[in-house]
């Protein structure tokens, strides 16, 4: 399986800390976004990545280099940025990942790592599409997944209205894909953000009748988006770490 971690994006909603350090790169817990990333698939048996950059990119690849450090592989993958949306950074390792089933993840959520190696399993090894997603109040901000008893996707809503979704499950941004995930990924239309978005591959998966699951996020979920996003996750895992140690 190959890993695909999406690193491209501005952080224009990290204001002036995104300006000179891509999102990926940021501190959390003593340790880059990206490292928490790579470590975590790492756990879920994968050594070989696409990493697709843009935004100060050059500096992930300084930071990085081959991956020989964190004992994994890293091809670098450069995503034209006139051409936004995460489902046009990911067909950038179609060919890197050649008949290998994918794992993904946007560069900027921090999860557990325990949830890769679960998230893998619940695929059974990339057979089956899985998504990730997490419960919070409303999913307006991200995507509203809805769920059959076995937690298959029934249907997923990007962006809903505030206050409109009878769902709590939100799309956390973690997937395992089949390789036939490309095919899909060449059938998306621009959003109306005008993005190509990755989750609307899942969609059209489930419209064709496929059996996509879910997995759901346990620990911890936190994006770094913002600056106090980045603050409430180092304090968490702080309170974590302290935790371990008094165990």
């Amino acid at each position: 399986m190959l890993g695909v971690i999406l690193a491209a994006g501005k952080g224009t909603r990290l204001k002036s800390l995104g300006k000179n350090i891509p999102k990926g790169l940021m501190e959390v817990g003593g340790k880059t976004c990206l490292e928490h990333i790579m470590l975590g698939m790492k756990e879920a048996g994968i050594t070989r990545f696409g990493i697709v950059i843009g935004h100060l990119g050059e500096q992930i690849q300084e930071r990085f280099g081959s991956g020989e450090g964190l004992g994994v592989e890293i091809t670098y993958l450069v995503q034209d940025l006139s051409v936004y949306g995460t489902a046009r950074a990911a067909m950038l390792a179609r060919d890197l990942a050649g008949d290998e089933p994918i794992m993904v993840s946007y560069g900027d959520i921090i999860v557990h790592p325990d949830n890769y190696p679960a998230l893998a399993a619940r695929s059974e090894g990339g057979k089956y599409p899985t998504n990730s997603v997490n419960w919070v109040e409303d999913p307006y901000a991200g995507a509203a997944v809805y769920l059959r008893p076995d937690d298959t996707v029934e249907r997923i809503e990007e962006k809903p209205p505030k206050g409109t979704s009878t769902t709590n499950w939100n799309n956390s941004g973690i997937y395992v894909y089949p390789p036939i995930v490309f095919d899909y990924i060449d059938r998306i239309e621009q959003s109306a953000r005008g993005e190509y978005e990755l989750s609307n591959a899942l969609r059209l998966m489930v419209e064709d009748g496929l059996e996509v699951r879910s997995h759901k996020i346990f620990g911890y979920w936190r994006d770094i988006g913002r600056p106090e996003d980045l603050e409430a996750i180092n304090e968490l895992l702080a309170k974590e770490g302290q935790s371990q140690k008094g165990n």
